[in-house]
Protein backbone atom coordinates (compact mmCIF):
# COMPACT_ATOMS: atom_id res chain seq x y z
CA UNK A 1 0.00 0.00 0.00
CA UNK A 2 3.13 1.91 0.64
CA UNK A 3 3.89 1.31 -2.14
CA UNK A 4 1.48 2.26 -4.43
CA UNK A 5 0.93 5.16 -2.50
CA UNK A 6 4.78 6.19 -3.44
CA UNK A 7 3.97 5.89 -7.26
CA UNK A 8 1.12 7.42 -6.94
CA UNK A 9 2.99 10.52 -5.94
CA UNK A 10 5.65 10.00 -8.07
CA UNK A 11 3.14 9.99 -10.83
CA UNK A 12 1.65 13.57 -10.23
CA UNK A 13 4.86 14.86 -9.46
CA UNK A 14 5.93 14.20 -12.91
CA UNK A 15 2.47 15.23 -14.24
CA UNK A 16 2.79 18.27 -12.82
CA UNK A 17 6.36 19.15 -13.63
CA UNK A 18 4.95 18.00 -17.61
CA UNK A 19 2.29 20.61 -17.03
CA UNK A 20 4.62 23.71 -15.47
CA UNK A 21 6.90 22.56 -18.23
CA UNK A 22 4.66 22.84 -21.06
CA UNK A 23 3.38 26.23 -19.67
CA UNK A 24 6.23 27.42 -19.00
CA UNK A 25 7.42 26.36 -22.94
CA UNK A 26 3.99 28.09 -24.34
CA UNK A 27 4.58 31.56 -22.55
CA UNK A 28 8.10 31.00 -23.82
CA UNK A 29 6.84 30.30 -27.35
CA UNK A 30 4.78 33.41 -27.34
CA UNK A 31 7.35 35.54 -25.84
CA UNK A 32 7.64 38.56 -28.32
CA UNK A 33 4.51 36.69 -30.53
CA UNK A 34 0.71 37.45 -30.62
CA UNK A 35 -1.09 34.33 -29.16
CA UNK A 36 -3.49 32.29 -31.19
CA UNK A 37 -6.51 32.84 -32.58
CA UNK A 38 -5.79 36.70 -32.95
CA UNK A 39 -6.86 38.81 -35.87
CA UNK A 40 -6.37 42.73 -36.05
CA UNK A 41 -8.86 43.87 -38.31
CA UNK A 42 -9.67 41.15 -40.00
CA UNK A 43 -6.18 39.47 -40.81
CA UNK A 44 -5.05 36.54 -38.80
CA UNK A 45 -1.97 37.54 -36.74
CA UNK A 46 -1.49 34.55 -34.92
CA UNK A 47 2.21 33.40 -33.64
CA UNK A 48 2.95 36.25 -35.66
CA UNK A 49 6.12 38.88 -34.33
CA UNK A 50 5.13 42.91 -34.40
CA UNK A 51 7.19 43.01 -37.49
CA UNK A 52 5.31 40.57 -39.09
CA UNK A 53 1.80 41.41 -38.24
CA UNK A 54 2.70 44.86 -39.14
CA UNK A 55 3.93 43.37 -43.18
CA UNK A 56 1.19 42.06 -43.45
CA UNK A 57 -0.57 45.19 -42.31
CA UNK A 58 1.51 47.37 -44.89
CA UNK A 59 0.96 44.86 -48.21
CA UNK A 60 -2.80 45.14 -47.42
CA UNK A 61 -2.47 49.18 -47.50
CA UNK A 62 -0.44 48.84 -50.43
CA UNK A 63 -3.57 46.88 -51.76
CA UNK A 64 -6.28 48.92 -50.82
CA UNK A 65 -8.20 51.20 -53.37
CA UNK A 66 -11.59 52.88 -52.93
CA UNK A 67 -14.37 52.54 -55.91
CA UNK A 68 -16.80 55.36 -56.28
CA UNK A 69 -20.14 54.34 -57.08
CA UNK A 70 -21.46 57.00 -59.28
CA UNK A 71 -24.88 57.62 -61.08
CA UNK A 72 -25.64 55.99 -64.37
CA UNK A 73 -24.36 52.59 -63.01
CA UNK A 74 -20.83 53.85 -63.28
CA UNK A 75 -17.64 53.03 -61.45
CA UNK A 76 -14.53 54.39 -60.94
CA UNK A 77 -11.36 53.27 -58.69
CA UNK A 78 -8.49 54.92 -57.16
CA UNK A 79 -5.81 52.51 -55.76
CA UNK A 80 -3.22 52.80 -53.17
CA UNK A 81 -0.14 53.62 -55.69
CA UNK A 82 -1.97 56.40 -57.27
CA UNK A 83 -2.29 58.34 -54.15
CA UNK A 84 0.82 56.95 -52.16
CA UNK A 85 -1.50 55.22 -49.72
CA UNK A 86 0.81 53.41 -47.07
CA UNK A 87 1.03 52.53 -43.83
CA UNK A 88 2.73 54.15 -41.15
CA UNK A 89 3.46 52.03 -37.78
CA UNK A 90 2.73 54.27 -34.47
CA UNK A 91 3.58 51.60 -31.92
CA UNK A 92 0.10 50.61 -31.80
CA UNK A 93 0.36 47.11 -32.83
CA UNK A 94 3.23 46.45 -30.61
CA UNK A 95 1.56 47.82 -27.57
CA UNK A 96 -1.33 45.75 -28.42
CA UNK A 97 0.81 42.53 -28.72
CA UNK A 98 2.48 43.35 -25.29
CA UNK A 99 -0.88 44.26 -23.13
CA UNK A 100 -1.96 40.16 -24.31
CA UNK A 101 -2.39 38.14 -21.24
CA UNK A 102 0.48 35.91 -21.95
CA UNK A 103 0.14 33.72 -18.57
CA UNK A 104 -3.41 32.73 -19.92
CA UNK A 105 -1.95 31.87 -23.14
CA UNK A 106 -3.89 28.77 -22.74
CA UNK A 107 -7.02 30.24 -22.79
CA UNK A 108 -6.35 31.62 -26.51
CA UNK A 109 -6.73 27.89 -28.48
CA UNK A 110 -10.47 27.87 -27.44
CA UNK A 111 -11.69 31.87 -27.04
CA UNK A 112 -10.54 33.41 -30.33
CA UNK A 113 -9.52 37.23 -29.65
CA UNK A 114 -10.33 40.23 -32.39
CA UNK A 115 -9.00 43.50 -32.21
CA UNK A 116 -9.80 46.51 -34.34
CA UNK A 117 -7.61 49.65 -34.34
CA UNK A 118 -7.17 52.90 -36.49
CA UNK A 119 -4.37 51.70 -38.29
CA UNK A 120 -1.73 54.83 -38.94
CA UNK A 121 -2.13 55.15 -42.73
CA UNK A 122 -1.31 58.12 -44.79
CA UNK A 123 -1.73 59.41 -48.51
CA UNK A 124 -0.52 62.14 -50.79
CA UNK A 125 -3.42 65.01 -50.59
CA UNK A 126 -1.70 66.39 -53.80
CA UNK A 127 -1.94 63.41 -55.45
CA UNK A 128 -5.69 62.71 -53.55
CA UNK A 129 -6.29 65.84 -55.75
CA UNK A 130 -4.75 65.76 -58.93
CA UNK A 131 -6.03 61.66 -59.10
CA UNK A 132 -10.21 63.36 -57.98
CA UNK A 133 -9.99 65.66 -61.05
CA UNK A 134 -8.71 63.34 -63.49
CA UNK A 135 -12.10 61.64 -62.66
CA UNK A 136 -14.99 61.25 -65.56
CA UNK A 137 -17.31 62.19 -63.01
CA UNK A 138 -15.44 65.58 -62.51
CA UNK A 139 -15.67 65.66 -66.75
CA UNK A 140 -17.33 68.94 -67.73
CA UNK A 141 -18.68 67.16 -70.83
CA UNK A 142 -20.43 64.62 -68.84
CA UNK A 143 -20.96 65.73 -65.63
CA UNK A 144 -23.95 67.77 -66.48
CA UNK A 145 -25.44 70.34 -63.57
CA UNK A 146 -28.59 69.66 -62.71
CA UNK A 147 -31.73 71.78 -64.54
CA UNK A 148 -34.65 72.59 -62.45
CA UNK A 149 -38.24 71.63 -63.65
CA UNK A 150 -39.74 74.11 -65.63
CA UNK A 151 -42.70 75.16 -67.31
CA UNK A 152 -42.73 74.93 -71.46
CA UNK A 153 -45.43 76.16 -74.01
CA UNK A 154 -46.27 72.78 -75.91
CA UNK A 155 -47.19 74.02 -79.30
CA UNK A 156 -48.97 70.52 -80.07
CA UNK A 157 -51.77 71.14 -77.05
CA UNK A 158 -51.88 74.48 -77.24
CA UNK A 159 -50.81 74.94 -73.37
CA UNK A 160 -48.21 74.80 -70.97
CA UNK A 161 -46.91 71.62 -69.49
CA UNK A 162 -44.31 71.19 -66.70
CA UNK A 163 -41.15 69.68 -67.92
CA UNK A 164 -39.18 67.66 -65.74
CA UNK A 165 -36.03 68.38 -63.93
CA UNK A 166 -32.80 66.67 -64.70
CA UNK A 167 -30.93 65.25 -61.84
CA UNK A 168 -27.58 65.99 -63.85
CA UNK A 169 -24.40 65.00 -62.95
CA UNK A 170 -22.30 67.45 -60.87
CA UNK A 171 -20.75 67.16 -57.68
CA UNK A 172 -20.83 69.18 -54.66
CA UNK A 173 -16.71 69.23 -54.60
CA UNK A 174 -16.79 70.23 -50.95
CA UNK A 175 -19.07 67.71 -50.08
CA UNK A 176 -17.12 65.21 -52.64
CA UNK A 177 -13.89 65.95 -50.96
CA UNK A 178 -14.83 65.57 -47.47
CA UNK A 179 -16.51 62.31 -47.79
CA UNK A 180 -13.66 61.01 -49.66
CA UNK A 181 -11.06 62.01 -47.42
CA UNK A 182 -13.29 60.51 -44.37
CA UNK A 183 -13.74 57.20 -46.79
CA UNK A 184 -10.14 56.90 -47.46
CA UNK A 185 -9.56 57.45 -43.55
CA UNK A 186 -11.55 54.94 -42.55
CA UNK A 187 -9.95 52.46 -45.13
CA UNK A 188 -13.57 51.77 -46.75
CA UNK A 189 -13.51 50.57 -50.04
CA UNK A 190 -16.55 51.82 -51.37
CA UNK A 191 -18.24 55.12 -51.32
CA UNK A 192 -21.37 55.67 -52.98
CA UNK A 193 -21.79 59.29 -54.39
CA UNK A 194 -25.76 58.97 -54.80
CA UNK A 195 -25.88 57.73 -51.37
CA UNK A 196 -23.84 59.85 -49.48
CA UNK A 197 -25.18 63.29 -51.29
CA UNK A 198 -22.43 64.43 -53.01
CA UNK A 199 -24.52 65.50 -56.02
CA UNK A 200 -25.74 68.99 -56.99
CA UNK A 201 -29.59 68.63 -57.14
CA UNK A 202 -32.46 70.86 -58.61
CA UNK A 203 -33.47 73.78 -56.67
CA UNK A 204 -37.17 73.18 -58.50
CA UNK A 205 -38.80 69.76 -59.20
CA UNK A 206 -41.95 68.83 -61.40
CA UNK A 207 -44.43 68.66 -57.91
CA UNK A 208 -42.91 72.41 -56.61
CA UNK A 209 -46.82 74.52 -55.51
CA UNK A 210 -45.31 77.20 -57.10
CA UNK A 211 -44.61 76.19 -60.13
CA UNK A 212 -47.70 74.31 -60.87
CA UNK A 213 -49.89 77.24 -59.74
CA UNK A 214 -48.65 79.19 -62.16
CA UNK A 215 -48.88 76.78 -65.02
CA UNK A 216 -52.87 76.63 -64.01
CA UNK A 217 -53.01 80.36 -63.88
CA UNK A 218 -51.10 81.20 -67.13
CA UNK A 219 -52.79 78.08 -68.90
CA UNK A 220 -56.37 80.05 -67.71
CA UNK A 221 -54.93 82.71 -70.80
CA UNK A 222 -53.72 80.15 -73.21
CA UNK A 223 -56.92 78.15 -73.33
CA UNK A 224 -58.48 80.40 -76.00
CA UNK A 225 -59.44 80.23 -79.61
CA UNK A 226 -61.06 83.22 -80.89
CA UNK A 227 -61.58 82.62 -85.25
CA UNK A 228 -61.73 86.31 -86.39
CA UNK A 229 -63.99 85.58 -90.03
CA UNK A 230 -62.99 88.36 -92.53
CA UNK A 231 -65.02 87.17 -95.13
CA UNK A 232 -63.86 83.81 -96.57
CA UNK A 233 -60.34 84.59 -94.50
CA UNK A 234 -59.82 83.87 -90.96
CA UNK A 235 -57.41 84.61 -88.72
CA UNK A 236 -57.20 82.30 -85.79
CA UNK A 237 -56.18 83.42 -81.94
CA UNK A 238 -55.13 80.68 -80.06
CA UNK A 239 -52.85 79.98 -77.26
CA UNK A 240 -49.65 79.68 -80.08
CA UNK A 241 -49.96 83.74 -79.97
CA UNK A 242 -51.65 84.85 -76.27
CA UNK A 243 -48.42 83.05 -75.01
CA UNK A 244 -46.30 85.78 -76.19
CA UNK A 245 -48.27 88.35 -74.93
CA UNK A 246 -47.93 86.92 -70.97
CA UNK A 247 -46.20 87.64 -68.00
CA UNK A 248 -45.86 87.17 -64.52
CA UNK A 249 -44.82 88.49 -61.46
CA UNK A 250 -43.11 87.34 -58.28
CA UNK A 251 -46.13 86.11 -56.98
CA UNK A 252 -47.43 84.15 -59.70
CA UNK A 253 -50.48 86.74 -60.96
CA UNK A 254 -50.40 86.42 -64.47
CA UNK A 255 -50.02 89.84 -66.63
CA UNK A 256 -51.02 90.76 -69.59
CA UNK A 257 -47.86 92.96 -71.12
CA UNK A 258 -49.20 96.14 -72.15
CA UNK A 259 -49.88 97.26 -75.44
CA UNK A 260 -50.44 93.31 -76.70
CA UNK A 261 -53.63 93.25 -77.07
CA UNK A 262 -53.87 96.63 -78.86
CA UNK A 263 -50.81 95.42 -80.78
CA UNK A 264 -52.56 92.19 -82.33
CA UNK A 265 -56.28 94.51 -82.93
CA UNK A 266 -54.01 96.70 -84.91
CA UNK A 267 -52.06 93.71 -86.92
CA UNK A 268 -55.93 92.90 -87.50
CA UNK A 269 -56.42 96.25 -88.71
CA UNK A 270 -53.25 96.41 -90.94
CA UNK A 271 -53.89 93.47 -92.32
CA UNK A 272 -57.75 93.38 -92.96
CA UNK A 273 -58.78 97.32 -93.14
CA UNK A 274 -59.43 98.87 -96.46
CA UNK A 275 -60.36 102.01 -95.56
CA UNK A 276 -58.17 104.95 -96.96
CA UNK A 277 -55.94 102.56 -98.82
CA UNK A 278 -55.78 101.71 -102.68
CA UNK A 279 -57.01 97.99 -103.75
CA UNK A 280 -57.35 96.21 -106.71
CA UNK A 281 -61.15 96.49 -109.06
CA UNK A 282 -62.18 94.27 -112.02
CA UNK A 283 -63.41 97.11 -114.12
CA UNK A 284 -66.51 96.48 -116.76
CA UNK A 285 -63.93 95.66 -119.67
CA UNK A 286 -62.18 92.82 -117.50
CA UNK A 287 -58.80 94.98 -116.80
CA UNK A 288 -57.88 95.51 -113.27
CA UNK A 289 -57.39 99.14 -112.24
CA UNK A 290 -56.10 100.56 -108.63
CA UNK A 291 -58.71 102.58 -106.55
CA UNK A 292 -57.89 104.72 -103.77
CA UNK A 293 -59.12 107.96 -102.01
CA UNK A 294 -62.44 108.12 -101.36
CA UNK A 295 -64.25 107.30 -97.41
CA UNK A 296 -65.45 103.89 -98.13
CA UNK A 297 -63.88 100.52 -96.44
CA UNK A 298 -63.84 98.53 -93.95
CA UNK A 299 -62.44 99.93 -90.37
CA UNK A 300 -61.91 98.01 -87.28
CA UNK A 301 -62.71 100.06 -84.25
CA UNK A 302 -59.44 99.31 -82.93
CA UNK A 303 -60.43 100.76 -79.12
CA UNK A 304 -63.36 99.33 -79.10
CA UNK A 305 -62.64 95.53 -80.24
CA UNK A 306 -59.35 95.61 -78.30
CA UNK A 307 -61.64 96.24 -74.87
CA UNK A 308 -63.88 93.24 -75.69
CA UNK A 309 -60.78 91.04 -76.45
CA UNK A 310 -59.36 92.03 -73.08
CA UNK A 311 -62.83 90.90 -71.76
CA UNK A 312 -62.78 87.88 -73.55
CA UNK A 313 -59.67 87.13 -72.51
CA UNK A 314 -60.75 86.29 -69.10
CA UNK A 315 -63.77 83.86 -70.15
CA UNK A 316 -61.37 81.03 -71.75
CA UNK A 317 -63.64 81.45 -74.98
CA UNK A 318 -63.77 79.17 -78.47
CA UNK A 319 -65.68 80.82 -80.79
CA UNK A 320 -66.04 82.82 -84.15
CA UNK A 321 -66.06 86.25 -84.30
CA UNK A 322 -66.35 89.55 -86.20
CA UNK A 323 -64.78 92.53 -85.18
CA UNK A 324 -66.01 95.41 -83.85
CA UNK A 325 -66.08 97.76 -87.02
CA UNK A 326 -66.02 101.79 -86.96
CA UNK A 327 -66.77 102.00 -90.58
CA UNK A 328 -67.69 98.58 -93.01
CA UNK A 329 -67.76 97.67 -96.76
CA UNK A 330 -70.44 96.13 -98.62
CA UNK A 331 -68.44 93.32 -99.21
CA UNK A 332 -65.22 91.57 -98.45
CA UNK A 333 -65.45 89.97 -102.64
CA UNK A 334 -63.57 92.40 -105.48
CA UNK A 335 -62.07 94.62 -103.26
CA UNK A 336 -64.65 94.78 -100.79
CA UNK A 337 -67.34 96.58 -103.54
CA UNK A 338 -69.29 93.72 -103.93
CA UNK A 339 -71.59 93.38 -106.90
CA UNK A 340 -73.98 96.71 -106.31
CA UNK A 341 -72.40 99.95 -107.22
CA UNK A 342 -72.09 102.49 -110.19
CA UNK A 343 -68.77 102.50 -111.83
CA UNK A 344 -67.55 105.79 -113.11
CA UNK A 345 -64.92 105.58 -115.57
CA UNK A 346 -63.09 109.02 -115.74
CA UNK A 347 -60.90 108.12 -118.32
CA UNK A 348 -63.54 106.52 -120.74
CA UNK A 349 -66.30 109.47 -118.99
CA UNK A 350 -68.48 106.24 -119.13
CA UNK A 351 -70.10 104.62 -116.04
CA UNK A 352 -72.33 101.13 -115.51
CA UNK A 353 -74.80 101.03 -112.97
CA UNK A 354 -74.86 97.23 -111.16
CA UNK A 355 -77.82 95.91 -109.07
CA UNK A 356 -76.39 92.37 -107.26
CA UNK A 357 -74.33 91.53 -110.40
CA UNK A 358 -76.86 92.87 -113.26
CA UNK A 359 -76.22 96.19 -115.25
CA UNK A 360 -78.99 98.45 -114.79
CA UNK A 361 -78.09 101.16 -117.03
CA UNK A 362 -74.44 102.33 -118.24
CA UNK A 363 -73.90 105.48 -120.00
CA UNK A 364 -71.30 108.00 -121.43
CA UNK A 365 -71.34 111.72 -119.01
CA UNK A 366 -69.24 114.43 -118.41
CA UNK A 367 -66.78 115.32 -115.33
CA UNK A 368 -65.18 118.42 -113.79
CA UNK A 369 -62.88 119.87 -115.59
CA UNK A 370 -59.27 118.66 -115.96
CA UNK A 371 -58.58 122.08 -113.47
CA UNK A 372 -57.15 121.82 -109.94
CA UNK A 373 -60.62 123.92 -108.89
CA UNK A 374 -62.86 121.48 -111.42
CA UNK A 375 -61.43 118.05 -111.32
CA UNK A 376 -63.53 115.46 -109.84
CA UNK A 377 -61.55 113.64 -107.85
CA UNK A 378 -60.99 109.70 -107.80
CA UNK A 379 -61.91 107.53 -104.87
CA UNK A 380 -64.71 105.46 -103.54
CA UNK A 381 -68.05 106.78 -101.99
CA UNK A 382 -71.38 106.84 -100.81
CA UNK A 383 -74.24 108.26 -101.40
CA UNK A 384 -75.46 110.97 -99.18
CA UNK A 385 -79.17 111.01 -100.24
CA UNK A 386 -80.92 111.61 -103.25
CA UNK A 387 -83.75 114.58 -104.37
CA UNK A 388 -85.57 115.12 -106.73
CA UNK A 389 -85.91 118.19 -108.28
CA UNK A 390 -83.07 119.91 -106.75
CA UNK A 391 -81.61 123.66 -107.28
CA UNK A 392 -77.50 123.05 -107.67
CA UNK A 393 -75.52 126.68 -106.17
CA UNK A 394 -72.69 127.76 -106.04
CA UNK A 395 -71.55 130.97 -104.33
CA UNK A 396 -67.67 130.78 -105.26
CA UNK A 397 -66.22 134.21 -105.97
CA UNK A 398 -65.64 134.07 -109.78
CA UNK A 399 -67.61 130.53 -110.00
CA UNK A 400 -71.18 131.52 -108.91
CA UNK A 401 -74.35 129.22 -110.50
CA UNK A 402 -77.80 128.38 -109.87
CA UNK A 403 -78.92 125.66 -112.32
CA UNK A 404 -82.46 123.75 -111.77
CA UNK A 405 -82.09 120.00 -112.12
CA UNK A 406 -84.31 117.07 -112.14
CA UNK A 407 -82.52 114.21 -110.27
CA UNK A 408 -79.69 115.27 -107.41
CA UNK A 409 -77.79 112.67 -105.65
CA UNK A 410 -74.53 114.12 -104.21
CA UNK A 411 -72.03 111.25 -102.83
CA UNK A 412 -68.47 113.18 -102.38
CA UNK A 413 -69.28 116.83 -101.00
CA UNK A 414 -70.73 118.86 -103.40
CA UNK A 415 -70.15 116.43 -106.42
CA UNK A 416 -72.63 114.19 -107.05
CA UNK A 417 -74.60 112.66 -110.52
CA UNK A 418 -77.33 114.56 -112.09
CA UNK A 419 -78.74 115.58 -115.34
CA UNK A 420 -77.32 117.86 -117.42
CA UNK A 421 -80.06 118.70 -120.38
CA UNK A 422 -78.50 121.93 -121.14
CA UNK A 423 -75.33 119.36 -123.08
CA UNK A 424 -75.49 118.49 -126.04
CA UNK A 425 -73.24 115.42 -126.04
CA UNK A 426 -71.34 113.60 -123.58
CA UNK A 427 -68.54 111.72 -123.42
CA UNK A 428 -65.18 111.62 -125.15
CA UNK A 429 -62.86 114.28 -124.57
CA UNK A 430 -65.05 117.34 -123.47
CA UNK A 431 -64.28 116.67 -119.74
CA UNK A 432 -60.60 117.89 -120.73
CA UNK A 433 -61.66 121.90 -121.44
CA UNK A 434 -65.50 121.45 -121.06
CA UNK A 435 -65.93 119.96 -118.17
CA UNK A 436 -68.48 120.42 -115.40
CA UNK A 437 -67.56 122.25 -112.05
CA UNK A 438 -66.86 118.54 -110.63
CA UNK A 439 -70.67 116.61 -110.45
CA UNK A 440 -71.04 114.17 -113.08
CA UNK A 441 -73.35 115.01 -115.70
CA UNK A 442 -75.87 112.73 -117.04
CA UNK A 443 -78.18 112.37 -120.25
CA UNK A 444 -81.91 113.17 -118.79
CA UNK A 445 -82.86 108.79 -118.85
CA UNK A 446 -79.75 107.70 -117.73
CA UNK A 447 -79.94 110.14 -114.12
CA UNK A 448 -83.81 109.21 -114.24
CA UNK A 449 -83.06 105.16 -114.63
CA UNK A 450 -80.59 105.73 -112.06
CA UNK A 451 -82.36 107.82 -109.46
CA UNK A 452 -85.03 105.03 -109.94
CA UNK A 453 -82.62 102.45 -108.38
CA UNK A 454 -80.33 103.81 -106.55
CA UNK A 455 -80.55 104.59 -102.86
CA UNK A 456 -78.65 105.89 -99.95
CA UNK A 457 -75.15 104.32 -98.81
CA UNK A 458 -75.28 102.77 -102.80
CA UNK A 459 -71.46 102.50 -103.60
CA UNK A 460 -69.76 104.85 -106.49
CA UNK A 461 -66.38 103.79 -107.74
CA UNK A 462 -64.62 106.92 -109.50
CA UNK A 463 -61.09 106.11 -110.98
CA UNK A 464 -58.85 107.35 -113.80
CA UNK A 465 -56.54 105.19 -116.11
CA UNK A 466 -53.37 105.49 -116.92
CA UNK A 467 -52.31 108.12 -113.48
CA UNK A 468 -54.15 110.89 -115.38
CA UNK A 469 -55.44 111.76 -112.38
CA UNK A 470 -52.39 114.48 -110.94
CA UNK A 471 -54.25 117.24 -108.56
Amino acid sequence: MDKKKKWLKITLGIMALVIVGVYIGGIAAFHGKFLKNTDINGMDVSDMTVEEAEKLIREQAEDYQITLKERGNNSETITAEEIGYHYVSNGEIENFQKSQPYALWFVSYFRPASYAFETAVQYDETLLKEKADSLKCFDKATAKAPEDAKMVFQESENKYVIKKEKQGAKLKQKKFWKVLTETISERDGLLDLEKESCYQTPKVTSDDKDLNQLVENLNHYVDIEITYCFGNQKEVLDGSVVKDWLTYDKKGKVLVKDGAISDYIASLADKYDTYDKPRKFKTSDGTYVTVEGGSYGWKIDQTAEAEELTKLMEEEPHMERTPIFAQEADSWENGDMGDTYVEVDLTKQHLWMYKEGKLIVESDFVSGTMTPARVTPPGIFRLYYKKSPAVLRSTKPGDSYETPVSFWMPFNGGIGFHDATWRGSFGGQIFWNSGSHGCINLPYSAAQTIYQNIEKDYLVICFYRNGEYKY
